[in-house]
């Protein structure tokens, strides 16, 4: 059997945590759109991610009051395909910041490298 108390714990984080991935995700999509299209990708996965950690909850919601081991199974399979999910986006995600974080520092540092050799030929 599910233990109750652990499943409350996770309803109430995975709604926490789904809500705020949809909304700030919101917010780095319309960021991102601002320096490219492109840039909004980040956000896209976040908020996808979110809804899918929602649709974890949903799941876990429904588990509490089962009492028939094959729905049980069901469910519970759904809830865990559902985390997977959010898991793998969230760290597509973090791959993504990181590999955009390091072409910005990349490009900034150039950018500060030409304005050096720029200002010394004066």
């Amino acid at each position: 059997m599910v233990n109750q108390e652990s499943l409350q714990s996770y309803i109430k984080w995975t709604n926490i945590v789904g809500i705020l991935s949809i909304v700030l995700g919101g917010l780095a999509a319309l960021a991102g759109v601002a320096a490219f299209l492109i840039g909004a990708a980040p956000g896209v996965l976040m908020i996808i991610a979110g809804v899918k950690l929602l649709n974890a909850k949903k799941s876990a919601q429904e588990l509490l009051g089962l009492e028939d081991p094959i729905v049980v199974t069901e469910k519970f399979n759904q809830l865990l395909a559902d985390s997977a999910t959010f898991f793998k986006l969230q760290g597509i995600y973090y791959i993504v910041s990181i590999v955009m974080s390091v072409i910005g520092i990349i490009i900034w540092f150039a950018v500060i490298a030409t304005m050096i050799s720029q200002m010394q030929m004066y």
